[in-house]
């Protein structure tokens, strides 16, 4: 017996904006060739994921005004110079084939991540402990 699941009613949904964004930045990366295991850790907003030989935390981090969605800024920069391998290997070509973002832009371990609304958020990128 198949049991169907009916699809989920946002406007019920217990899932805050920053949980739908780390599910969805977790099958991002979870269908890329170049990562495995990812898992987002729900109401912390954590994506962990196995990529170049290890395993690494993004991190959602509270902008300028203490939210972690920013207002709209002008065209980003593309993501050209990521300092991380892995970001400049991984993330953000994960991130570009995908219509629901615009951009993303690295800096060392910083990953800013521009959505098609105009809106921006930034994570950052760690090792594992």
């Amino acid at each position: 017996m198949t049991t169907e699941f009916p699809p989920i009613d946002r406007n019920k949904s217990r899932l805050t904006a920053v949980d739908e964004e780390a599910v969805r930045l977790a099958d991002v990366l979870q269908a890329h060739p170049g990562t495995s295991d990812v898992t987002d850790s729900g109401a912390q907003g954590d994506i962990v994921f196995t990529a170049a030989g290890g395993t690494w935390v993004l991190d959602f981090q509270a902008g300028a005004d203490g939210e972690v969605f920013q207002s709209p800024t002008g065209t980003p920069a593309p993501a050209d110079r990521p300092a991380t391998d892995v970001l400049r290997d991984v993330v953000v070509p994960a991130l570009l084939v995908h219509p629901a973002y615009r951009a993303a832009t690295a800096d060392d371990d910083t990953l800013t991540v521009h959505l098609a609304t105009g809106r921006h958020y930034t994570l950052t990128l760690s090792p594992a402990a």
